[in-house]
């Protein structure tokens, strides 16, 4: 079973937070909860991390995810420190090409896609 206010999803329990943090925060608000932001591997994943941030949220639809390049330019990590793999689903074109930090987007033009940022930028995000 999950933490409160979380919910089971292929054996693994997500949260989509409302709060607005820069990535690192975000991250460690995860770990307060015993987990990291989420790890979105394939396109099933993906798109239910979609729907469940954009049932939380109407206005703001982008969400930090658990991948970032912080450590090296262009190689991209997930949370728990493993390679980008296969499965990606970025924007065709690269909207913010000096940010390190993943975001989603919960809805609209680019539904399910990726792009970076900036990590000082707050959005909210999924555990």
């Amino acid at each position: 079973s999950c933490p409160d206010g979380y919910q089971l999803w292929r054996g693994i329990c997500y949260k989509a937070f409302d709060t607005r943090e820069p990535f690192n925060e975000a991250a460690a608000t995860c770990r307060k909860d015993g987990g990291t932001l989420a790890m979105p591997r394939d396109a099933e994943t993906n798109a239910f991390l979609s729907s469940l941030y954009g049932s939380l949220r109407e206005y703001d639809h982008r969400f930090y995810i658990g991948l970032q390049d912080q450590r090296e330019e262009g190689k991209f990590e997930w949370a728990d420190g493993s390679a980008l793999g296969e499965y990606n689903s970025w924007t065709p074109v690269e909207l913010n090409g000096d940010g390190d930090c993943v975001v989603s987007v919960a809805s609209g033009f680019w539904k399910e896609k990726w792009y970076n940022f900036k990590c000082d930028m707050s959005f909210g995000f999924v555990c």
